[in-house]
């Protein structure tokens, strides 16, 4: 079992609010609902996902998001932060294929909770 120990980096300040006005967005929108929650979430990760986890968590600020009148909304990961991220977590040029299917699974469940 692991621990989701890392910290949120998101956080609402005024700067950050400041720039959603200007924009006629909501801050609120673009913070993990963890943030600033002080829950330790448990979960399990099967050795086999590892890689692909510690790739995702890496790219975890390489979101592309798409901003207009109707709030935001976000694209995907940008696969240019994806391939240096294998390359300098050092993810062996025989395995990236497979890790790269497993991060498109979490990068679609992702979209799917960024953009609710």
């Amino acid at each position: 079992m692991l621990g989701a120990d890392t910290r949120v980096h998101d956080e609402l300040d005024d700067e950050l609010r400041t720039q959603c006005a200007s924009l006629g967005l909501d801050p609120v929108r673009l913070v993990s609902p963890a943030a600033g929650s002080e829950e330790v979430r448990i979960f399990e990760l099967w050795p086999e996902h590892q890689e692909a986890f510690e790739v995702f968590h890496a790219c975890r600020t390489q979101w592309r998001v798409v901003a207009g009148p109707a709030g935001t909304w976000h694209q995907g990961l940008d696969f240019g932060a994806v391939d240096v991220a294998m390359r300098r977590l050092g993810i062996p040029r025989a395995r990236q294929r497979e890790v790269f299917l497993q991060l498109q699974v979490m990068e679609d469940e992702g979209i799917g909770v960024l953009n609710a």
